[in-house]
């Protein structure tokens, strides 16, 4: 038994296994006032307006792989920008084999002022004939639901999360080192 623990144990923070079984369901943050999935926060961060929307474009730029199709609304003048972004979920059998599950859009959208941003996520759904909202998943009640929903909801909040602190990191001053020698 203590075998089985220690081998499960190691797929698991190795990152090997992504079954079902293995990802507790996440925390999902929902907007109590539209009931939608949501990840929002207000950074403080030194620098005017313009100084950030540079950042702030700077990082679409570099994260998303194609970020004139995601881009909908930039205006500088404002102080913000929005597009769709998109995630790519997938089903692990109890082999560990990886199988495509579909597509996950979502809104994003970036305000910038003087001395702080703000960012939103909101609006996931996922593509298909049309599209499903995710916060359907997180209704154990619902006839539909499915116990890899819970799943899909951590492979969500897993690359949520890890955008938001790419975002953050990104938004901070380059640091220029002098080659003094």
């Amino acid at each position: 038994m203590i075998r089985i623990f220690n081998v499960l144990f190691f797929l698991l923070i190795t990152g090997i296994c992504f079954s079902q079984t293995n990802q507790p369901a996440p925390k999902i943050p929902v907007d109590p006032d539209s009931k939608l999935i949501q990840y929002r926060d207000i950074i403080n961060q030194d620098g005017t307006k313009d100084v950030l929307y540079d950042r702030g474009a700077e990082w679409i730029r570099s994260y998303y792989i194609n970020p004139g199709s995601v881009t909908k609304v930039q205006d500088r003048v404002n102080g913000k920008i929005e597009g769709t972004g998109r995630l790519r979920l997938y089903f692990y059998d109890s082999n560990n084999t990886r199988t495509d599950a579909g597509m996950v859009y979502y809104d994003f959208h970036l305000e910038f002022k003087e001395n702080k941003y703000r960012y939103t996520l909101t609006n996931f759904s996922l593509k298909g004939a049309s599209r499903i909202p995710l916060e359907k998943w997180m209704n154990k009640d619902d006839p539909s639901y499915n116990p890899q929903m819970e799943n899909y909801l951590y492979q969500v909040d897993t690359t949520m999360q890890n955008l938001v602190v790419r975002l953050k990191e990104g938004m901070k001053p380059r640091v220029i080192k002098k080659d003094e020698w």
